[in-house]
């Protein structure tokens, strides 16, 4: 296996390239795998995507206010 950024050659059990640092992507991007990566990054339960909604309609001035400050962690990413 080769990485498709450097061409360098892989180890099978490596994630990420030594050289390049691109992360090594094993499956084909298929209607499933997308479902099952949206699922998985928005409805997950360690995920803060419903709490960051919530708060967005109940104050939303304490999300953006806390986001602008710096907050981070409470929230979710918007990017």
């Amino acid at each position: 296996m080769n990485c498709r950024n450097c061409d360098t050659t892989l180890r099978t059990d490596y994630c990420f390239c030594p050289d390049c640092g691109a992360k090594v992507v094993r499956n084909r991007i298929t209607i499933k795998n997308l479902l099952y990566v949206f699922f998985e990054r928005y409805f997950n339960l360690d995920n803060t995507f419903f709490k960051t909604l919530r708060h967005m309609i109940i104050k939303p001035q304490e999300v953006c206010g806390g986001y602008i400050a710096g907050v981070r962690k409470k929230i979710f990413k918007p990017c």
